[in-house]
């Protein structure tokens, strides 16, 4: 064989290697993309969670009352004890939340009680919003019985009597109760201060 003969057969058989190392290296990449990786284990981030129907004292921060609230108004509450759940965590008091009023309406003549429904929205604790669910509804003492009597003595004016406007106190409290299950993580942020 000639030295050009032997140059090609030897570029032939060092392009033959190359093309196979290139192709066994193909394959490896395809069989590592095709193997599922191996999941490395990660601690999962400790969480409370807050049951479903689980019972919390809260408290009004401010005052409502029948004759100046009107649909719509939002109010804040305050968890007003420690929440103690069945596996012995102690979530503290003091975390806030917001209500909203569903229905106001003023005493009227005749005898007409005053009406005044909220709806109690959510809790925040950290960065997690704790749907709530309770409705408090109550109506003022009416004096209907009172103003037909007043009419038949008196007359007409008998019919300006009036019933009575409700309110709700600032640190009146109720119970409510947690609307689904929440997940809380943990460490809990610290209830506000103030």
């Amino acid at each position: 064989m000639s030295n050009i003969n032997q140059r090609l057969v030897g570029a032939m058989a060092i392009a033959c290697v190359l093309v196979a190392g290139s192709s066994a290296q193909a394959q490896a990449m395809t069989e590592a993309s095709a193997t599922p990786a191996v999941a490395t284990a990660v601690a999962p981030a400790a969480t409370i969670e807050l049951p479903e129907g689980a019972e919390l004292r809260i408290r009004f921060n401010e005052k409502l009352s029948s004759a100046t609230a009107a649909a719509g108004d939002r109010f804040t509450v305050t968890l007003d004890e420690p929440i103690q759940l069945s596996n012995g965590v102690v979530i503290p008091a003091g975390y806030r939340g917001l209500g909203e009023v569903t229905v106001a309406d003023k005493k009227g003549f005749m005898g007409k009680a005053g009406q005044l429904n909220v709806r109690l929205d959510y809790l925040r604790i950290g960065d997690t919003r704790v749907r709530l669910r309770a409705s408090k509804g109550q109506e003022g003492k009416g004096a209907m019985g009172a103003t037909i009597a007043l009419t038949v003595l008196f007359g007409p004016l008998g019919l300006l009597k009036r019933g009575h406007d409700i309110e709700i106190q600032p640190g009146q409290s109720l119970i409510a109760y947690v609307d689904s299950p929440t997940i809380v993580p943990t460490p809990l942020a610290p209830p506000p201060v103030n």
